[in-house]
């Protein structure tokens, strides 16, 4: 591409998001010259991501709230002109904080003396994951970041850049501790608004927040496309999964009547999930698999059919790995290899080890080329497989739902197939806490002995008796029908502009007038009167 055609592009890309942001400062007219109280109370929004499809919902969020009088104040990381128009349009009255700024030079010089002296006294780079610093949760924050910035499963303690990237985050770290200290003490904010909650800088922010007792939410993507989740955390709560239902929930949940239609509805929503691909279709885990027959997945895999099949349901690697709850192994490759190394020593089942279909979609996301590193680590690892364990590529043609007739077991840390299978009476063994662990459906060892003890023996695990079937249906409902909110004021288009193989972009399109009225909404007005006037840990779709 020529000079000239480069800065053609980049003026074009330019003029539409000047006529992006026009549209929206016009959509949201009504709602920032509605009447507005004196503020007495603020909002903080961490805006760290900088999208502008987040940065919509968020100034609609924030418009409603200063209609509340909580002044919406937005930390990004440095001025960025789009995304403060955004939020202008819908209160003209924000405050913008910005991180690069407000960090001095005396600030990064006495974190990177820290920094130095914390790696001095640290055997390996893995050593950094129980790392704390005044309650901020700074070694699992730094290399969660590591990971997903070298795409690997575990950090090489010899390797000079995987030290150096380390090293260069952490005191990254240290240093937002002390900005995330002082802004949430200066602006002390009533409520603070995150969508990424757990990589640095985000994180520190997330934990002060906390620490300092602030009123905090998360809001991210539900598996349906049509829908949000909402989260209320205390330091309690705050490493658990958006979609873990809280105590009081569960026994509400446990306490209602349950019938046969219940049974029917939630075995077809599981079903219809898979062969619609509705389930995450942002992320196109469907897209090419069609449904297979038991014969013919058990002809595609080479499965011996004397034999019950268990299926290893892998991670993402790198991706989220220390977020939430409590692992019996140190990450997810460490679990991996360990499971397959138990799965090559009883070949009294056949073991299928299903690589993660996000692994195609995420490097179409990160613009390089797709790696299944869960089949370059096994291999490095292990060697060659035996012929009773096969491998299950990502890019494979079979729908994920064709596994459910021929499984007798899965395996997985806490992996979205711990709330199906057992509500088809599939038995799951889960390696780590979150999200549905010790709910009664789920086998869920004390540690890594007692794991590898229980996959020596797996084959004579009966399958799920009937109480722990209504309890794993019962969590479903409440997880993936109560949970997600649906978006029915606007809707958060995750594939405009999208065609065959090409990346999605997203949108945020508002489907009715941006007044006073959202406030009276099922979705946006319910969200502003469960921040501002509950304390109940999860938003619901609706009354339970």
């Amino acid at each position: 591409m020529s000079s000239s055609q480069s800065l053609l592009m980049r003026a074009a890309n330019w003029l539409s998001r000047q006529a992006v942001l026009r549209r929206w400062r016009r959509t949201l007219a009504p709602l920032r010259g509605a009447a507005r109280p004196e503020c007495e109370r603020s909002v903080l929004f961490c805006n760290l991501m900088t999208m502008q499809t987040n940065a919509k919902l968020e100034s609609l969020m924030a418009g409603l709230l200063r209609l509340k009088g909580y002044r919406p104040v937005v930390l990004l990381q440095r001025p960025d002109r789009p995304i403060e128009q955004i939020f202008l349009a819908g209160s003209s009255d924000c405050r913008f904080v910005y991180l690069d700024d407000a960090v001095g030079r005396d600030d990064r010089s006495a974190a990177a003396r820290e920094a130095k002296a914390i790696l001095a006294r640290t055997p390996s780079l893995q050593d950094l994951f129980d790392l704390e610093v005044d309650g901020y949760r700074i070694g699992r924050n730094v290399l969660s970041v590591v990971l997903r910035h070298f795409r690997v499963g575990r950090l090489d303690n010899f390797d000079e850049a995987h030290r150096r990237k380390t090293a260069e985050t952490l005191v990254q770290s240290l240093t937002v501790k002390v900005f995330a200290e002082r802004i949430v003490r200066d602006i002390a904010p009533d409520i603070a608004v995150f969508v990424e909650r757990g990589y640095t800088p985000a994180g520190e922010v997330f934990d002060a927040c906390l620490l300092h007792g602030v009123d905090v939410m998360q809001w991210c993507g539900a598996p349906q496309s049509d829908c949000l989740i909402y989260r209320r955390y205390n330091l309690n709560s705050r490493g658990e999964h958006p979609l873990t239902l809280s105590d009081g929930l569960w026994q509400r949940l446990l306490a209602m009547p349950w019938t046969d239609e219940d049974n029917r509805k939630i075995r077809n929503r599981i079903a219809a999930n898979y062969v619609s691909g509705a389930w995450y279709n942002r992320q196109q885990l469907q897209e090419g698999k069609a449904l297979t027959s038991p014969d013919d997945v058990r002809r595609k895999l080479q499965l011996d059919p004397a034999r019950k099949t268990a299926i290893v349901f892998s991670h993402i690697l790198y991706d989220a790995t220390f977020f939430y709850g409590t692992s019996l192994f140190e990450d997810y490759e460490q679990w991996l290899i360990e499971t397959v190394r138990a799965a090559i020593a009883n070949p009294h089942l056949n073991w299928v080890v299903k690589v993660h279909p996000v692994n195609l979609w995420r490097a179409r996301m990160d613009g390089v080329e797709p790696v299944q590193l869960e089949a370059q680590s096994i291999a490095k690892h292990l060697g060659a497989l035996p012929p009773h364990v096969r491998l299950m590529p990502a890019d494979t043609d079979i729908n994920t739902f064709s596994l459910f007739d021929i499984a007798d077991y899965g395996l997985t840390v806490r992996g979205t197939i711990g709330m199906e299978f057992p509500c088809f009476g599939i038995p799951v063994v889960a390696a780590g806490t979150g999200r549905y662990s010790g709910r009664g459906f789920t086998i869920d060892p004390a540690n890594r002995e007692e794991y590898s003890s229980l996959l020596a023996r797996l084959q004579e695990i009966p399958r799920l008796d009937p109480e722990s079937i209504r309890r794993a249906r019962l969590h479903y409902y409440g997880a993936l029908n109560l949970r997600p909110v649906p978006t029915q004021s606007f809707d958060y288009d995750f594939g405009t502009g999208a065609g065959q193989g090409v990346i999605a972009r997203s949108d945020l399109i508002l489907k009715r007038t941006a007044d006073e009225g959202l406030l009276d909404s099922d979705d946006l007005g319910r969200l502003v009167k469960w921040l501002t006037q509950s304390q109940s840990p999860e938003l619901l779709a609706r009354d339970l």
